[in-house]
This record gives structure tokens, C-alpha cells and sequence, in this order.
């Protein structure tokens, strides 16, 4: 039981950081600091230019935060399943 709490407190403590981290993380990639992600500045995290093409919804060639927030919600879900996997694991 404590180990499944553990994990629980573990897991929320990722997202909670991941969430936090990426508002940072957006204004710090927005370098010229006018709303939004062009390709260039996108190319400091290659696993958004990975998604670039999945995120930048209305193909204007740049991200907004709406669109950006799509990336933090795609983690999110990977922290829970990878925390369900853990309590799996643990139980077994």
C-alpha cells in the first residue's frame, strides 16, 4: 500500500513540474517574445519539431500556447500510463 502511494505522490510530482516547467519553457523558446514558437525557435527541443507538423493545428507555421498546451497534455497522459504500468509492477 505505502509503495502504491509512493507512486501516486511520485507521479504528481512529475506532472505538477512538467506542467510548471512547461510555462517556462514556453516563454523561454519564444525568444523574440511575441506569443508564439516559429520552427526556429522550436529547433532548441527536438521533440517539438518532431511534432510540429501534429501541434501547429491551423498550419500558420507557428505555435501558440493553445496549440503548445496540446504537448503538455500528450505528457501528462505518459506520466499516467507509465505510473499505471509501476503500480503494475509493484503489485505483481
Amino acid at each position: 500500500m505505502y509503495q502504491k502511494l509512493g507512486l501516486a505522490a511520485l507521479a504528481l510530482l512529475v506532472s505538477s513540474v512538467a506542467v510548471a516547467g512547461d510555462q517556462t519553457l514556453y516563454k523561454d523558446l519564444d525568444a523574440d517574445q511575441d506569443g508564439k514558437i516559429n520552427p526556429e525557435e522550436a529547433a532548441a527541443l527536438p521533440a517539438l519539431n518532431d511534432q510540429w507538423t501534429v501541434l501547429d493545428a491551423n498550419a500558420d507555421g507557428m505555435l501558440d500556447q493553445a496549440e503548445f498546451a496540446k504537448m503538455e497534455v500528450k505528457e501528462m497522459k505518459e506520466v499516467k500510463e507509465m505510473t499505471k504500468e509501476m503500480e503494475g509492477a509493484v503489485s505483481d
